[in-house]
């Protein structure tokens, strides 16, 4: 969606709580450029009724304490009657507290209030929240099938020592949505080459956790099964115990639930 309608849907509605997702930094910096310029007039507008949450000084995250801040001083009684607009550019920036801390009032968010919340990448995003917001992305985020395969051809690029059909053969079912025994491919990477298997594997599940978003209940499968292939891979990693098979297992639950649920 371009940023002039995400504006423009964001605030012909009464209140609301919107995560939009972008790769571009630039696209952020306009979204804000428009929401200031769509909702005030004045400069002082924009001083009493548009916050950004950010990092403090020193500081990697946004913490509860100016989430309370926040809620204390800024969603008070609007006299003025105009739009309060939180703005957050990176919402990977809050911290678990302060995220929690965002639960009550993004269920119960005031007239006239709009929580604009944006990232590079929400997979590390909480369900609670995600469940919450009205996700949109911009034209810049735009996905398509062609990014598999650009994927595909930049790994055969970085890995001149695997065969080209190897790679393929774990890449292309996703692209094609169709069925393959993952264990028979994969078995064929000796103990050196695993680590790529597993990057492949996990570029293609962002890929298709950035592809259905709409879609809550894949996207919150998805969620599930990128948590528990990092759990288990870590875990392996730590007693030597990583093989071929754990990873072709995640391979095929993925491709078989795609199969299911996105044809």
């Amino acid at each position: 969606m371009q940023i002039d309608k995400v504006v423009n849907t964001i605030k012909s509605e009464s209140s609301g709580f919107y995560l939009l997702e972008t790769t571009n930094s630039e696209s952020i910096s306009y979204l804000e450029e428009q929401i200031l310029n769509s909702f005030y007039e004045k400069q002082y507008e924009i001083d009493s009724s548009f916050i950004v949450l950010e990092p403090e000084e020193k500081s990697k995250f946004i913490t509860i304490d100016q989430v309370r801040k926040m809620k204390k001083e800024f969603l008070h009684t609007n006299v003025l009657n105009l739009s309060k607009v939180i703005f957050v550019r990176e919402v990977n920036y809050l911290n678990i507290n302060a995220l929690n801390g965002l639960l009550k009032i993004i269920e119960e968010i005031p007239s006239k209030t709009y929580f604009i919340f944006c990232s590079k990448n929400l997979i590390s995003l909480p369900e609670t929240i995600i469940s919450r917001a009205r996700v949109i992305r911009d034209l810049n985020s735009k996905i398509n099938l062609s990014d598999l395969n650009s994927m595909k051809e930049d790994i055969v690029r970085q890995n001149q020592n695997i065969s080209e059909e190897l790679i393929h053969s774990l890449i292309n079912p996703f692209i094609d949505l169709k069925s393959t025994d993952f264990f028979e491919k994969i078995k064929l990477f000796n103990k050196d080459q695993i680590s790529i298997c597993s990057l492949i594997f996990l570029k293609i599940l962002k890929y298709y956790l950035r592809s259905n978003l709409n879609n809550k209940k894949l996207y919150k499968y998805l969620l599930k099964l990128h948590s528990d292939y990092l759990t288990d891979v870590d875990e392996s990693l730590k007693f030597n115990t990583l093989t071929n098979d754990l990873i072709s297992i995640y391979f095929t639950r993925l491709n078989s639930n795609l199969i299911k649920h996105v044809k």
